[in-house]
């Protein structure tokens, strides 16, 4: 797979004179059948009018280089009726607006990629719409996803925004900011919230069970201590003196 501006501006040989007959610059899209319909050479190349060169007619399309058999694969337009039609449509993809079958406004396209073996749209980049204002970058719209290449839109399948395949890294920085503020809001509200209940939960302590390990200790007066000892002792005496004069009655 190429991007189109990686096609734009390369040098055209034809294999069997090897010589350089120009170079691309344009490509003629077929929308009906979303592909490349042919090539149009440069007139500042070989040729000193602009020729049209019909996609299958092409050998190779390289990193660097495309190549044809013979350079009189390259035909004036009025030569190629087909070809000639679709100039004069002037469909362009890049710069047109990408929207869904269901009305739903996805972004424009910044660049389409190209299947060189067979000269099939691939997938498109677009930004803008939506994708701009959620996400840094751009996304990825599948061909399947395509309904119609028209000369002033591209239609998209219904719901295709969810497939949709993000460049993105990461979201923008506004909606950054709005998670960061966010998040902040909800820790100090977690924060207050733990205060608060750890509050109250000292306080239910409290009372149900006072604090008196800081008051001091009173000391027992000496007067009860006293008193309590002379009555054990009165008392240890009188069982004394009832244990010597022995039982009374009979009674054991």
């Amino acid at each position: 797979m190429l991007p189109s501006k990686k096609i734009l501006s390369l040098p055209i040989i034809s294999l069997k004179e090897g010589q350089q007959i120009g170079f691309v610059r344009n490509i003629v899209i077929d929308p009906k059948a979303k592909a490349v319909a042919a090539l149009m050479v440069d007139p500042k190349g070989f040729f000193k009018e602009q020729r049209i060169i019909p996609y299958n007619r092409v050998v190779s399309i390289g990193e660097n280089v495309i190549t044809v058999s013979t350079e009189n694969q390259a035909e004036k337009a009025t030569n190629l009726p087909d070809i000639l039609e679709l100039l004069k449509e002037k469909t362009a993809i890049i710069g047109t607006k990408v929207i869904t079958a269901s009305g739903k406004t996805l972004g424009i396209i910044e660049e389409f990629y190209i299947d060189t073996e067979n000269g099939m749209i691939s997938s498109l980049d677009i930004s803008g719409g939506k994708i701009e204002s959620l996400f840094k970058g751009k996304a990825s719209l599948k061909a399947d996803d395509i309904l119609t290449i028209g000369s002033d839109v591209v239609v998209a399948v219904k719901g295709c925004e969810e497939r949709l395949e993000l460049f993105t890294k990461g979201i923008n920085d506004n909606v950054k900011s709005i998670i960061q503020v966010a998040s902040q809001k909800a820790s100090r509200k977690s924060q207050d919230l733990n205060r608060f209940w750890k509050k109250n939960k000292d306080a239910e302590t409290n009372e149900d069970f006072p604090d008196d390990t800081d008051k001091p200790i009173q000391p027992v007066s000496a007067e009860i201590s006293t008193s309590v000892t002379d009555n054990f002792c009165e008392g240890q005496d009188e069982e004394a003196t009832n244990a010597d004069k022995g039982p009374k009655d009979g009674l054991i």
